[in-house]
């Protein structure tokens, strides 16, 4: 996997996040890197650049969500 391609696909998946979640580029970089979600995206890459904007971010909060409650802060 090319790394510009990646690092293009995280960008994307920042702007869609954001924009969706009505949150500052800095509000999502830091929730991002709060649960490892940067690595979740890179690990899940040839599934989730199939999927649309909604359908992403829809997976990420699920993914924030399973981690919160597998820590115990939910």
């Amino acid at each position: 996997m090319k790394t510009n391609i990646v690092n293009d696909f995280l960008i994307y998946v920042i702007e869609e996040y954001k924009f969706l979640e009505n949150k500052t580029a800095k509000d999502t970089v830091e929730l991002f890197s709060k649960y490892n979600v940067f690595n979740y995206i890179i690990k899940h890459y040839n599934a989730l650049h199939t999927m649309g904007g909604r359908a992403i971010t829809d997976d990420i909060t699920d993914f924030m969500h399973n981690h919160k409650r597998n820590i115990g802060q939910v």
